[in-house]
């Protein structure tokens, strides 16, 4: 199997980290991809032509939440990672829309001219961001935990997305009781580490929004 990503991609990092609690990680390929880089081969994985997208010897799947599933399910690993699957799904969703303003914020600021940027729009996204975190840090003793659940493992790998695109904001002083309870998870499953967003080089032939 092929999984195209690129190393910053917060739903990229996801299935990552899935990949590895459900030991899977020798059997699938990661092939790093922007969804910038201009492939109309690309295209005809995903029509969206965005990442994550899995590439099996018989079918193409994407986005995220559906490539998380398959890879569980075929791993045997679904009622494990998901043992109230109602939950898990709830707390996907805040975090992939969560992820979703993350990203927004990230290109409104880093690729869009800035006589183009839009600061209402730009603020809207960030709200959508701090609600999710303050939901988290109200909710933290029903939502999360230190075991190995799938929806530890989207929240944790989103937040290794906001260490390294907004470590101005100082969340983890906003957001102590999530952010303490990130470290401690992550020091509970130490593999892991390699499923965290990391900063990359944006590769030099990417489509940049109108200049």
């Amino acid at each position: 199997m092929i999984l195209f990503s690129f190393p910053s991609s917060p739903f990229g990092c996801k299935v990552k980290a899935v990949i590895l609690a459900c030991g899977l990680q020798e059997k699938i390929i990661i092939k790093e991809w922007h969804p910038w880089q201009p492939d109309n081969e690309f295209r005809k994985l995903n029509p969206l032509g965005k990442i994550p997208v899995l590439q099996t010897s018989d079918q193409t799947i994407f986005d995220s939440p559906v490539i998380c599933e398959y890879l569980m399910e075929k791993a045997g690993m679904l009622a494990k990672l998901m043992p109230n699957r109602f939950k898990s799904l709830k707390t996907q969703a805040l975090v992939d829309g969560m992820n979703d303003a993350a990203v927004s914020m990230r290109y409104e600021r880093y690729f869009r001219p800035l006589h183009l940027q839009c600061d209402d729009w730009y603020d809207r996204q960030h709200l959508a961001l701090t609600s999710g975190l303050e939901y988290f840090e109200a909710n933290l003793k029903d939502q999360l935990n230190n075991l190995l659940l799938f929806e530890n493992l989207c929240v944790a790998t989103m937040l290794s997305y906001f260490e390294i695109r907004f470590a101005d904001l100082a969340f983890a002083k906003t957001y102590p009781k999530l952010y303490h309870w990130y470290g401690a998870f992550m020091d509970s499953h130490p593999f892991l580490e390699s499923a965290k967003a990391k900063d990359h080089p944006i590769p030099a032939d990417i489509l940049r929004l109108q200049k």
